[in-house]
């Protein structure tokens, strides 16, 4: 399989998985909206987006530098593998500590003293969390992203199963809190279940070989290796949710408890782009990151043209439907009453997909072993953003904090697409960029006149969708052989992509 075709295969594998763990969210929170008052559910998110922080420690960090470290077939394997998993654990349990103690500082910089005893019965998760993400980045090294993708969904499953139950027998907040530790539990026994056996072969060769070859010596990677790369990729990730998350954290700190549950709802809504374009970063650092080490900076423009591709096919019809329906959308998903939410998402899903592009093709820099470059971008909008942010709010009001961040997100991907283009010069892709536009201002024109809600909206997107496909057919961007190509991934089973 060629180099392209395997980036391709690998990205719709993930992107299954994210796909899965999008719409089981988008289904929880239609339920926490409902069972939770408005206060309670902006609470609930507010603690669930700090932790999301805290998490990047454990989430972003060894993860990545397995990512980075196993494709390498110069490197001994196992010894990889076992620095990461100590690596893993210390960090795991040093945040875990250190953020127990500060729970209630961050619950007195965001003016409610009680967000303490949520923080801290929340951040249990790391433990659980530090487990999965070892073992989801394990399986992302060796390129199984089939298995990967089961991973993701064991845990998406377990998450709104736990929740759930938890939340309808009556536990509230804390319920909540308490299964999103037992989905990551399932999502752990997940991640063990499909490197099981590799792990088995890996742990009985010698320390020194090659990769898994027993007659080739490798180098040996020691702790000191994996947190000289996971240290600045950690504060790189976490200046970057800031970069996305600051506008929430500014709403709680300055706005009324109701306005906080409707702009927390907006934000879920809008990460459907984030979420599933994680499927580009999980299998393009590994993918670049070999083509880097190899010095074969053709494959590295191949992989980046494939990926800006991509992007282009996914984001402009997300874009043209949610912005056409934001208010379906919202009432959708949420009770009547969030539909005065419906102008806060039609801003933040143009943010979101801005963060999509640039958290994408930053991973360039990652894959070049330049982590404290990439740093650089977030920590310097940063301050900009906080101000204009806070600006924004007394000024407009609460959709001001998503334009705010619009401005400040769109700020960092435009520099992120400008060392892309003139370090690797991939093709722009215009002519995709022209036809994937064209058949996406089509659905937003129809999208607009129709108006769905309810139920309708469901097929509306349905249709709309295969509509969006057949565009793209007729005017050349996509053939049906194409399209055969990818159901032949998903549903034939072939296991050479590792």
């Amino acid at each position: 399989m060629s180099a392209g075709r395997q980036l391709t295969r690998g990205t719709l594998y993930v992107a299954v998985g994210q796909g899965t763990f999008l719409v089981t969210g988008f289904l929880l929170h239609a339920i926490l909206a409902r069972e939770l008052s408005t206060a309670s559910y902006g609470i609930f998110n507010v603690a669930m987006t700090l932790l999301v922080w805290v998490e990047i420690t454990v989430n972003n960090g060894v993860p990545s530098a397995l990512s980075k470290f196993l494709p390498d077939a110069s490197l001994s394997e196992k010894s990889v593998l076992r620095a990461a998993a100590r690596c893993q654990a210390l960090i795991s349990l040093g945040v875990l500590l250190v953020m127990f103690l500060a729970a209630p500082l961050l619950a007195l910089l965001l003016r409610d003293p009680a967000l303490t005893g949520y923080l801290r019965l929340a951040l249990v998760d790391v433990l659980a969390m530090g487990a999965y993400a070892y073992y989801r980045g394990v399986l992302n090294g060796w390129r199984f992203f089939r298995q990967m993708a089961l991973a993701i969904t064991a845990y998406a499953l377990a998450k709104l199963v736990a929740i759930t139950l938890l939340v309808v027998l009556g536990f509230g907040i804390e319920g909540a809190l308490a299964g999103n530790v037992l989905a990551s539990l399932g999502g752990f026994a997940a991640g063990y279940f499909w490197t099981r056996r590799r792990q088995r072969a890996v742990n009985a060769l010698p320390d020194d070989v090659e990769g898994t070859d027993p007659a080739r010596p490798g180098q040996t990677v020691g702790e000191g290796q994996i947190l000289s790369f996971v240290l600045p990729t950690v504060v790189f990730t976490l200046a970057s949710n800031v970069l996305l998350g600051l506008d929430l954290m500014e709403v709680q700190a300055l706005l009324p408890p109701d306005l906080v549950g409707y702009y927390s709802a907006a934000v879920k809504l809008a990460e459907a782009p984030r979420l599933v374009l994680l499927a580009f970063t999980f299998t393009l650092l590994p993918s670049l990151s070999h083509a880097i080490a190899a010095l074969d900076e053709a494959r590295a423009r191949h992989y980046l043209e494939q990926t800006i591709r991509l992007l282009a096919l996914v984001l402009l019809p997300l874009i043209a439907l949610v912005t056409a329906t934001a208010e379906g959308a919202m009432t959708f998903v949420f009770p009547a009453e969030y539909r005065a939410a419906a102008p806060i998402l039609t801003v933040l899903i143009l943010a979101y997909t801005a963060y999509a592009v640039y958290i994408t093709l930053v991973t360039t820099l990652l894959a070049e072993n330049r982590p404290r470059r990439a740093l650089l971008i977030p920590l310097v909008v940063l301050p900009v953003e906080a101000a204009v942010i806070w600006l924004a709010i007394t000024r407009l009001g609460v959709i001001g904090a998503a334009l705010g961040s619009l401005a400040s997100v769109a700020a960092a991907a435009t520099v992120v697409l400008i060392y892309v283009f003139r370090r690797y010069r991939p093709s722009p892709g215009l002519r995709t960029l022209a036809r994937t536009g064209l058949a996406s201002a089509a659905i937003w024109l129809i999208a607009r006149w129709w108006s769905p809600s309810g139920l309708a909206l469901l097929v509306a997107y349905g249709l709309l969708a295969g509509l969006y496909l057949v565009l793209l057919l007729l005017l050349g961007e996509l053939r049906a052989r194409d399209l055969g190509q990818v159901g032949s991934w998903l549903f034939i089973r072939k296991d050479k992509e590792s």
